[in-house]
């Protein structure tokens, strides 16, 4: 990966390396909506499933899976300052 800040005082960008930077930035913020409107509509999901008596299906596994993977990810993201609730 192409990293385009540099770490000094703070963190600072190369004016050149802005437009790319930014862009960077954008995709990062998509995929935290991204993740945060997942880590509300997959427990809705497993909630309606254990309703349904279907807790052994292939779909409430996968669902569950994906839960684990997606806490485990915001953790690392609040380590680093970057998901917030």
């Amino acid at each position: 990966m192409t990293r385009f800040t540099a770490k000094s005082d703070g963190h600072t960008v190369p004016a050149a390396d802005l437009p790319q930077a930014l862009r960077r930035l954008a995709a990062l913020e998509d995929m935290l909506e991204e993740l945060a409107a997942r880590q509300t509509g997959i427990p809705a999901e497993l909630a309606r499933l254990k309703a349904a008596g279907k807790e052994k299906t292939v779909r409430y596994r996968e669902l569950l899976g994906q839960k684990l993977l997606l806490n485990e990810m915001a953790a690392l993201l609040e380590r680093h300052g970057i998901w917030m609730d």
